[in-house]
Parts: C-alpha cells; sequence; structure tokens
C-alpha cells in the first residue's frame, strides 16, 4: 500500500509484457511505402524483440487511450524473432488481406498517439505506447535505433526493415 496500512499482504497479479513494441511510426507518407492500391498511406512498424516468433492473436493498435480495441491484429500470424510488420494507418480496415493490413483509424501528422495493447487475465493492457505533439515531416519516420531500444530518432522511412544503429 502506499502511505497506508501496510497489513494487507495480498499480492496483485503480475502481467508480463510481451516482448512486441511499436519501433516505427510514419504520420506524414507522401512519397515514401504504398499500399496494394498504390496509395501513400501512413503506417505503424511492430518489431518483435524477442528471441522466439510470437503470433499476434490477442494483440490490438489503437489511436485512443479509452478505446483500447480499435484494431485486432491478424490472428494467426506470427512475427519472427527480432522481425517487423507492418500496419497501414488508413482508416480501411475493408482493404486488409492476408499480407498487409489495414487499421479502422488513421494517424494525424500533427499530433497523435499509438498504442499497442494486448488482451491478459481478461483485461486489455498496453505493451507499448508512442506519441507525438508536434507536426512530423513528410516522409521522415520516428523510429526506435536501434530496434526495439529507447531511443527514438527521426529518420528516412525503413517499413519492415531494421531502422539501422
Amino acid at each position: 500500500t502506499i502511505g497506508g496500512d501496510t497489513s494487507d499482504t495480498g499480492t496483485l497479479p503480475t502481467i508480463s509484457a510481451p516482448p512486441l513494441v511499436i519501433n516505427e511510426v510514419l504520420a506524414s507518407n507522401t512519397t515514401n511505402n504504398s499500399d496494394n492500391t498504390t496509395e501513400f498511406d501512413d503506417w505503424v512498424e511492430i518489431y518483435n524483440n524477442g528471441d522466439t516468433i510470437l503470433q499476434l492473436d490477442g494483440f490490438y493498435l489503437s489511436d485512443d487511450e479509452a478505446e483500447k480495441t480499435l484494431f485486432a491484429l491478424p490472428a494467426g500470424v506470427g512475427i519472427d524473432a527480432h522481425g517487423f510488420i507492418g500496419i497501414w494507418c488508413d482508416g480501411q480496415a475493408d482493404q486488409t488481406t492476408a499480407s498487409e493490413y489495414h487499421t479502422s483509424f488513421k494517424l494525424n501528422r500533427e499530433g497523435d498517439e499509438v498504442y499497442l495493447n494486448y488482451a491478459e487475465d481478461n483485461q486489455i493492457v498496453t505493451a507499448d505506447s508512442v506519441y507525438w505533439e508536434a507536426e512530423q515531416t513528410p516522409d521522415v519516420s520516428a523510429a526506435r535505433v536501434p530496434d526495439g531500444t529507447e531511443n527514438w530518432v527521426n529518420q528516412a522511412p525503413t517499413f519492415e526493415a531494421s531502422n539501422g544503429g
């Protein structure tokens, strides 16, 4: 307890976050990568910082902290150890295919947030999040360098590939 009765010896459940992180965000894509309809849409890259393949069942992306399950990541799809998956954030979830994923929400280049959430013990928990308050420069992503670390830089986008470092 904090500043109160310490006689309660109950324990809270331990939640161990999976090794997935938001690794790169491009919220102002004008000429970089295009999706399967040749549109230059915004995207988020997720990185598996672990040493084994990780299935995406039970994981979600959202740009709203209060609505943690806006977009369910594709069930039955895995990310290899130290691998990447790109998710288009274009509000066109109906364009999702077996090899390309589109969220039901768009990113705001002038400032937004993205949450990577997962289901555990009948609750939705945030595994990772990133936000930006200033306008993102066109075709310049916010990226973790090296991949999966806490160090964020602005750089040329590297969709579904290592950010370097």
